[in-house]
């Protein structure tokens, strides 16, 4: 984790994930050469295991910065190296959402920007069932939380190996774009406007 002057930087990391499905992979391998345990006709099955522990190790290791939230916009990095990071600036972001999951292999995270469309997507036509469905959803969804869906594309990244702190992301965001709305499990950190969860069910 690094950042001066209000910008964030988050970082490929050794998270609890990366230790987990790097040991799994590693006690997949070994045991792979247990005499009379590795299946009839499967020579060499550990070679399937070892290029993930090895793609694991060095994800984590590598240190590099996977999103930074500077004074202009956000970058985010890819995992590959030599492929161009993605820059978002403030103008375009209409909200950020960072969510923590819990699956039954283990826990994941990923961020998504809500990137403002060139062209805003365009009314629905006049629909009597429509319109009632409409009116329906105005009482029971904060109407921001609508017309983030309505006028923006989505960008992702994973961020399950990196060092990422939601806290430390959320003050940040608000410190350099205090318009641009939090969700996700960013919702209870502040933002432009009340918590709002993207996860049904969260």
């Amino acid at each position: 984790m690094g950042g001066s002057g209000g910008v964030y930087e988050v970082r490929r990391a050794w998270t609890r994930a990366g230790v987990s499905w790097f040991a799994a992979a590693a006690v997949l391998i070994g045991v792979c050469f247990v005499p009379h345990v590795e299946p009839a006709d499967t020579d060499h099955i550990e070679l399937v295991f070892a290029p993930f522990a090895l793609w694991v190790a060095g994800v984590c290791s590598s240190r590099r910065v996977a999103v930074r939230v500077g004074e202009d916009g956000i970058t985010l990095c890819r995992v590959v190296p030599f492929r161009k990071p993605e820059f978002v600036g403030w103008a375009d972001v209409v909200a950020v959402d960072w969510s923590d999951d819990e699956h039954f292999w283990g826990r994941t995270s990923r961020l998504t920007l809500y990137r403002r469309t060139p062209r805003p997507v365009a009314a629905l036509p006049g629909n009597p069932g429509l319109e009632g469905l409409d009116a329906y959803l105005a009482t029971q969804v904060d109407p921001d939380f609508v017309a983030t869906f309505r006028s923006t594309i989505q960008v992702e990244r994973g961020t399950t190996l990196t060092d990422v702190d939601p806290a430390r992301l959320a003050a940040a965001l608000t410190a350099l774009a205090p318009t641009v709305r939090h969700f996700g499990d960013l919702g209870d950190l502040g933002g432009a406007t009340p918590a709002t969860r993207l996860t049904p069910g969260r």
